[in-house]
């Protein structure tokens, strides 16, 4: 080997571990939050993932993450990718909220490449060819299934705590028209803070759980089906109480965000973070 061939090889092993350096910490920076503060990986954080017109919140602690939703399955990968530690590729648990296109696609995408612990869903009737696959590949992977209602508990440690408040009674096996209906709602604590996540809940079910004198109270506020006019009344979102308001949504011809609903949360004072205008959101 000749001075010009030697000279060539450690000129690309140093060129490789430059570009393992920078992934390393371009996987700490890439997408952090804009407007809260910055974490250590060891603390418990909740994701709300820009994942376009859709849902996905990723909660971890370390090694340790639970799913909730996973938007239409374009735009997932990316963002797991971004937040998840590198090189590791199981999610301990995993929460679909009701089976729509921009809530439970992507989670499909999560099944088919991640080693998944258990799931939490709704278990309605569902006839839909994205139901299907959901189902064959739950089978083939054997993972462990549990049907949502009033009062279920996920707990990961001391910093996480899951608590269903809807639907109120097991629903698995009914038909829902609009399954909107039977949209999941999730108050979540996360160290110190404490979130309200609402699926795509609607006005019917909003109005349930402020007639169920149930604690609804949070610090922040998933809104529900991207800001649609259907729901985040003022009669919730006074039962909430939030200081902090997450909308996930992109680009869409339904006029999500609405005015009305963003008029509402200005009214009250709440800090609003658009996944649209500032990408994934942190805390």
């Amino acid at each position: 080997m000749n001075k010009r061939q030697l000279y060539n090889i450690v000129l690309l092993v140093i060129l490789i571990l430059f570009v393992i350096i920078f992934l390393y910490f371009a996987n700490d920076y890439v997408g952090k939050v804009k407007g809260v503060s910055e974490q250590q990986d060891d603390v418990a954080k909740i994701i709300f993932l820009d994942v376009g017109q859709g849902d996905a919140i990723l909660i971890q602690e370390g090694w340790t993450q639970i799913l909730i939703d996973g938007g239409n399955g374009q735009d997932i990968m990316n963002r797991l990718g971004e937040f998840m530690p590198m090189g590791d590729r199981k999610i301990e648990f995993m929460v679909a909220t009701h089976p729509d296109e921009d809530h439970m696609g992507g989670l499909i995408k999560v099944l088919s490449l991640y080693e998944v612990g258990e799931i939490l869903e709704s278990g309605i009737d569902c006839d839909k060819d994205l139901c299907e696959k959901w189902e064959e590949l739950i089978a083939a992977d054997n993972i462990p299934v549990v049907d949502a209602k009033l009062g279920q508990e996920i707990n990961f440690g001391e910093d996480v705590d899951i608590t269903v408040l809807y639907p109120f009674m097991e629903i698995a096996g009914e038909e829902f028209k609009n399954t909107n209906d039977a949209s999941l709602v999730l108050k979540a604590v996360v160290e110190d803070r404490s979130y309200l996540l609402t699926g795509d809940t609607e006005s019917k079910a909003e109005k349930e759980l402020v007639a169920s004198n149930l604690d609804l109270s949070a610090d922040v506020l998933k809104v529900s089906h991207h800001g649609s006019k259907n729901a985040t009344s003022a009669e919730f979102l006074l039962a909430v109480s939030p200081k902090q308001a997450v909308i996930s949504v992109g680009e869409n011809s339904y006029g999500h965000p609405t005015e009305e609903v963003l008029t509402r949360l200005r009214n009250m004072n709440i800090e609003i973070f658009r996944t649209d205008e500032v990408g994934s959101v942190r805390f």
